[in-house]
């Protein structure tokens, strides 16, 4: 399986997601905030929980944990080179 994702920034699809059902916001989600370590400010694109994988607009996407945070994060998973060629039937 391919494990290559994209980690999703726009404050909109998040927010249509979101009406969907499909993840919850924390407090802090599409809020400026100063980074843990450093006084640099950016926009948070954390969530605070959602459904591990689901389908949003024929797109595969789910919520996945990085390295040095508490809450996870929405992702787009690239879609798996296997599942987009069609079946090969072989002739006995």
């Amino acid at each position: 399986m391919n494990n290559a994702m994209k980690l999703i920034k726009n404050m909109n699809t998040l927010k249509a997601m979101q009406r969907a059902g499909f993840i919850k916001f924390c407090d802090q989600t599409g809020q400026e905030i100063e980074t843990l370590y450093s006084r640099k400010k950016h926009i948070c694109h954390y969530v605070d929980d959602g459904d591990r994988e689901f389908t949003y607009k024929g797109k595969r996407y789910g919520i996945k944990y990085m390295d040095g945070c508490f809450y996870p994060f929405v992702v787009e998973y690239e879609k798996n080179e296997s599942t987009d060629k069609k079946a090969i039937f072989i002739g006995l």
